[in-house]
């Protein structure tokens, strides 16, 4: 036991190169330690670090804002959003609705306005007459005679 085996050599000396490789590859895996002085941290970012074009954070932020709320307004503009509203809301609009509906059905049934500024008992003043107008007055009249005559007799 003490001894060793026959055959035992060739063995460990394959195992030996085997473990080498690995610790070959698991060295250079390490890191070696650097003698540069580590890199300075980033300035920290705030409202004033220019940006690009001369530009403030604050600056490119306000025109990114506006160009977004202008593509809004524009597409509510352009489609018709609809905006949800309360059961209240919802109600008054239909009684206003309904109550313009009523104003103007009873519009409807108002005389024109110049038969409302007549005066009864006040005489208008004539137009001419045309010649069929005129004709149709004779008409009547000659009626109107011929019953006054029947009535008479």
């Amino acid at each position: 036991m003490a001894g060793q085996r026959p055959g035992a050599g060739p063995l460990w000396a394959l195992g030996g190169a085997a473990l080498g490789v690995c610790l070959a590859g698991v060295a250079g895996q390490l890191v070696e330690p650097s003698t540069a002085p580590p890199k300075p941290k980033p300035p920290p970012l705030t409202k004033e670090t220019v940006v690009f074009w001369d530009m403030r954070l604050w600056h490119v932020v306000g025109i990114f804002s506006l160009f977004v709320l202008s593509i809004i307004i524009t597409l509510c503009c352009v489609f018709n959003c609809r905006v949800p509203r309360t059961r209240k809301e919802i109600e008054a609009r239909y009684l206003q609705r309904k109550a313009a509906k009523m104003y103007t059905d009873k519009l409807e049934t108002v005389p024109p306005l110049n038969e409302l500024t007549e005066i009864p008992g006040e005489t208008k003043k004539k137009k001419k007459d045309s010649v069929d107008t005129v004709a149709i007055k004779v008409e009547e009249d000659e009626k109107n005679e011929a019953k006054k005559k029947k009535g008479e007799k």
